[in-house]
């Protein structure tokens, strides 16, 4: 789960199972880690929530654990001023290989502030 409230300029996350989440702060990209479970059969009774800053220039791109683990966030600052989905089919396309084709369960979404005038 992912919320931002824009008065604040705040990101909370909370995961739960095998999804993943990369951040793009001012700083950098950082991950946020979710909590071992299943949601429906197997849901922890504390999920750690996290809360982190969020600006006009962040983006969270949450993913199912069919991408790999050591995917690398695109830097490219005009592929980050596209849409959402042009980023998201991006990192689908670009965190498989030849070794590691994408798999059929990989799921990418990209959550970034509304940045039109």
């Amino acid at each position: 789960m992912a919320q931002v409230d824009s008065a604040k300029g705040e990101l909370g996350f909370a995961g739960a199972g095998n999804i993943g989440a990369r951040l793009r702060t001012p700083d950098g990209w950082t991950s946020l880690v979710s909590h071992p479970g299943i949601v429906g059969a197997y849901f922890p009774a504390h999920v750690p929530s996290r809360r982190a800053p969020w600006h006009r220039d962040s983006l969270l791109v949450p993913h199912s654990d069919g991408l790999p683990s050591r995917w690398t966030p695109p830097e490219d600052p005009r592929l980050l001023a596209h849409d959402p989905s042009v980023l998201a089919a991006t990192v689908l396309r670009d965190a498989g290989s030849a070794a590691r084709p994408p798999r059929d369960d990989t799921g990418v979404a990209v959550l970034a502030p509304d940045r039109r005038p």
